[in-house]
Order: C-alpha cells, then structure tokens, then sequence
C-alpha cells in the first residue's frame, strides 16, 4: 500500500460494524498507519434491531443500544450525521450533522450500509407497528395495563410471520403469562395469535421441520393462522382479507422489512425492490470504488443466482467477505465473490428456549430448548460483537 486510503462505511447496523471489525483484522498494525477507516450514522450507537422485542417485555432494556465508542478508536473514526449527498466525481459525501453543519468527507473508497427500516401500517389500520424502541415501550405499557385491568383473559394478535413475529409472539406468551400469574390472574386466559399470509411457517425450510416449530409455538400458548391477510385492527376485531374476523383484544404488526428509503436521494443504481445494485463482489453498477452490504442491496450469489436475504447473519457473511475483497482490491489482487450464507435459522422462543435449524449433505439438524436458545443468544452476540 503506497497512498494513503480511506474507507468511509455509511451505517452502523449489523453490517456496518461487523465491517469495521473485520477490516481491523485484515489489516496488520503496519498497515493501519497508512489506512483511514470512518464509520457515519445518524445516532451515537448501534441498535440491536433484531432483539427490538426485548423492549417489551424487559423494563430494562438498556443493552439493546451499543455506544460506537465501543467499535471505533484505535484507527478507526467515528462522525455523527446522516448521509445527503455522494460526489461520485471528487470522490467524497456530505454529513448533516445533528446541531445542522454540513460536512464534506473524502474518501478513497465508500461503502454503503443503510440497512432497512420496518413496514410501517398506517395509523388507519389500527393496532402498534413494532418499529423502534419507542413503540416496543408503547407495546408493554398497553399490554401491562390490560394485565392490570379487571378482564379475565387477554388475547393478542401478532400480524406477520416471519421470524420477528414468530420471536415477537414467544416472548410476549411467556412474559404475559408470567405477569398474569404475579397480578394473581390464571396464566391460561393469556393467548397470542399469529397471523402468517403463507402456508406454513417459514416456507423456504423443510416442511416437517416448520410444523415441528409450529407445535413448539402451540404448546407456549401461541395459535398460528395460515393463508390469511390482516387488513386492519378495529374495536377488538381483526378484519382478513377472506371477509372473515377474529377476536382480539391488542395488535401488533410485524410485517416486514424494506429498504432504507433515503437509497432513492442518490444517483445510483436501483433494483425495482429498492436495493442497491451490485456485481458479485459487492461494488455498486458502473464503479470501482462504492461498495454496499447487508439488507440494502441487492446482491446474487453467482454460482446458483439465489438473491441475498435480508438478515443478520447475511449482513455479517457479506461484511467479513467485504472486508476481503476490499484488501484485495488495494493490494490488486483476487478476492472470492459473493456467496449465500448456509441454510440455517436460529429462532427465540422466550426466556431460556429456542429453536436451530440447520442442514448440511442433506440431513436436517435441529436444536430446540434450552441449547437452541444458547446458540439463538450466542448469534445475537456474535453479529453485535458485544454481549
């Protein structure tokens, strides 16, 4: 490495510290001096977006937010702001910074980490959308008062059945059960159902092994209801999109992820689903030197032409590949494309239980309970890189 670099990363979720973290790594302590890294986001901290849940029903919720003081230091800068322009020409971006100053960062080489934010229902639909820390409060402060209150049972409807619903639902069963008990209530009048628009439970893995996760689900007290569309939330009613209602006395709406809406501000390539397109390697249509990763673009694995999740663990398979690529393109060598992270799940079924699946040479491998959920909160740690 002759001239100085620097890397700018535009994000601090999953993927943009696991980046960081891995490009450390890659980078001996002789080539640090000649290597500027700087992480910008618009908040002082990483949020563990997927244990958002965790809000509801922990009052003490406090870890769910890790300051950057804890990733960055010894090389590696931190600025505050959100991203307003790439001069792709001068090769630099503009940071509004929180107090209005705008500033001109240069950079050698830019990667692109935005992440996603959460489907948002409309107000007009009814119901809570869990979307941030400060609905996730708004979810156990409603749902303790209705603990509270002099009714009998309590039933919640959680809309959407990927893993954020099907994580979201365990939690609250078992919380509210357990608060049911301590409010001298019977824990059975506490029922939560899910509501999944497919067939079955996560339908890209083996059949038998979703209806086995299913009946762990049933036997917390969870009810899912298949092939159905909630259209609303309205004086205790679901409303489906078959003309049918079910009872239900709270709503939460988990219903997905999309990419970060800022991505259109910008004179880069998009994919008609909004992500960043990208080749193989990760480097944004028509330029050598923006790159972008995790649930912001889009992204084939050129050996089977599957598209990247959008997930954590892909976010940290592409970053620790980033990180390798980039080190190869400074030191204009070779570096292995883009790969799809091996087919595994790890799902939080509340405190001290959990639900693994893997597969490898064909044969399922599926870890339930009290080992599932050590290795659910060891992945969480992992793509955090703090406990």
């Amino acid at each position: 490495m002759h001239e100085k670099e620097t890397i700018v990363v535009v994000g601090g979720g999953y993927a943009g510290i696991n980046l960081i973290h891995h490009l450390r790594k890659l980078f001996s302590t002789g080539l640090m001096k000649d290597l500027d890294i700087i992480l910008v986001d618009k908040n002082d901290y990483h949020l563990k977006k997927v244990k958002l849940f965790k809000a509801i029903v922990e009052e003490n919720n406090h870890s769910l937010k890790v300051p950057f003081t804890k990733y960055c230091g010894d090389g590696i800068q931190f600025i505050r702001g959100e991203l307003t322009a790439i001069h792709q020409s001068r090769s630099s971006i503009e940071v509004n910074s929180p107090n209005g100053d705008i500033q001109e960062v240069p950079f050698s080489r830019l990667v692109l980490a935005l992440g996603s934010v959460p489907q948002q229902m409309d107000l007009a639909h009814g119901g809570v959308t869990l979307d941030s820390m400060g609905s996730a409060k708004q979810i156990r402060k409603d749902l303790l008062a209705r603990i509270q209150s002099g009714d009998k049972k309590l039933r919640v409807a959680v809309v959407g059945g990927g893993i954020t619903g099907i994580e979201t639902s365990a939690e609250i069963v078992s919380w509210l059960k357990k608060e049911a008990h301590a409010a001298g209530k019977d824990p059975s009048g506490v029922e939560v159902i899910l509501i999944d628009n497919k067939d079955r439970l996560l339908s890209d893995i083996p059949e038998k092994v979703g209806y086995q996760l299913e009946r762990r689900l049933n036997k917390l007290g969870v009810t899912v209801f298949h092939q159905v569309k909630a259209d609303g939330f309205k004086e205790g009613m679901i409303t489906l999109n078959n003309g049918s209602q079910l009872d239900a006395d709270y709503c939460i709406w988990t219903v997905g992820l999309k990419p970060h809406p800022s991505l259109t501000k910008f004179p880069l390539p998009l994919h008609e689903n909004g992500k960043l397109l990208t080749d193989s390697w990760y480097r944004i249509k028509n330029s050598q030197t923006i790159y972008a990763i995790g649930d912001c673009v889009h992204v084939v694995d050129p050996r089977d032409g599957r598209i990247a999740a959008m997930s954590c663990k892909e976010a940290f398979n592409q970053a620790v590949r980033l990180a390798r690529i980039i080190k190869a393109d400074i030191e204009g060598t070779i570096s292995e494309a883009h790969k799809t992270y091996p087919d595994l799940y790890c799902i939080g079924l509340g405190p001290e239980n959990g639900f693994t699946w893997a597969q490898k040479w064909g044969i399922d491998f599926v870890l339930s309970g009290r080992l599932g959920a050590k290795v659910r909160e060891y992945t969480w740690n992992m793509a955090s890189l703090f406990q």
